[in-house]
């Protein structure tokens, strides 16, 4: 018996002190990767799409061992009558279970400030910069109020025979790269 308790205790230590390490020095394997592309192909990918915890991560890996080490050793030491190894499943199960859902959660929380720019078409943006005649560039400061962001664009005439002079309210019609087609 003293053998067992001490293999379920040390499933449950070790683990739990390799978690400890973790959420104290950030010891985590998330991967990021910014890719920005300054053509004409608008391609949006929500990392909100992508995000959450994976079903093996290590950390719920390690909760796991965490919970059958906890429940094993409990089962054994104090004679439960059902199999200390189904104890250790059951306990480890739900120690997993838990730790999905309080991570699921954590990873609904996260924000980003990445500012779409295709979100802006149809906004109204005014000129802080006159936009000349003849396809000139000039810049312009527009508020996205269903995201609440407000930017500022490069900005070109719809019509290149028009010229805006600062001050003007325009509307995005379009966006090119990082320019913005207004009228």
């Amino acid at each position: 018996m003293g053998s067992i308790l001490l293999i379920y205790g040390l499933m449950a230590v070790i683990p739990g002190l390799l978690l400890l390490v973790i959420a104290i020095f950030g010891a985590d394997a998330d991967v990021d990767a910014d890719i920005d592309i300054d053509a004409d192909v608008d391609l949006d990918v929500d990392a909100g799409d992508l995000g959450g915890p994976g079903a093996l991560s290590v950390k719920l890996i390690l909760l796991f061992l965490v919970g059958f080490g906890a429940s094993g050793y409990m089962a054994v030491y104090f004679q439960w009558p059902l199999h200390h190894v189904l104890c250790g499943l059951i306990g480890g199960g739900a120690a997993w279970f838990l730790g999905y859902q309080l991570l699921k959660l954590l990873y609904e929380q996260q924000a980003s400030s990445q500012v779409r720019l295709s979100s802006f078409v149809g906004q109204r943006g005014r000129v802080v910069v006159p936009i000349p005649k003849d396809g000139g560039t000039g810049e312009i400061e527009a508020t996205n109020e269903a995201a609440g962001q407000s930017t500022y664009f490069n900005a070109r005439a719809v019509d290149p025979k028009k010229n805006y002079e600062k001050g003007t309210f325009v509307t995005i019609k379009s966006v090119s790269g990082k320019t913005a087609i207004v009228e």
